[in-house]
């Protein structure tokens, strides 16, 4: 595997986006320890999510994108809302979405080696 620890992507500017922006930079300016957006989607679908396929199987695009624009408008989302209830996969589909936006993953690319 190639090294990419040089990869970085930029967050647009004047926006406080917390898809694709860098997790400890993100953490270090909100001053959480976990981001929101994980916070929130853990607790939903620890209460609501426990069924067969929620990280297997994708939500809506829509519903995906409508979540992802409330978080990044920093108003924490009513995942409560009927249309999320019905698509609970949405909110599984959301916290990959996080995770695959990343610049650098959480397993970084300087312990790679030692993981395989």
């Amino acid at each position: 595997m190639k090294n990419k620890g040089n990869k970085q992507k930029t967050k647009k500017k004047g926006s406080d986006n917390v898809f694709g922006c860098d997790l400890t930079e993100h953490l270090q300016d909100s001053a959480q320890d976990v981001p929101q957006v994980l916070q929130e989607c853990a607790e939903f679908i620890e209460r609501y999510g426990i069924v067969d396929g929620i990280y297997r199987l994708s939500g809506v695009t829509s519903n995906i994108q409508r979540l992802r624009q409330e978080f990044c408008s920093e108003v924490c989302p009513d995942l409560t809302k009927e249309v999320y209830l019905q698509d609970i996969h949405c909110v599984g589909s959301l916290c990959k979405l996080y995770f695959r936006e990343l610049p650098n993953p959480l397993l970084t690319y300087e312990l790679y080696s030692k993981f395989t």
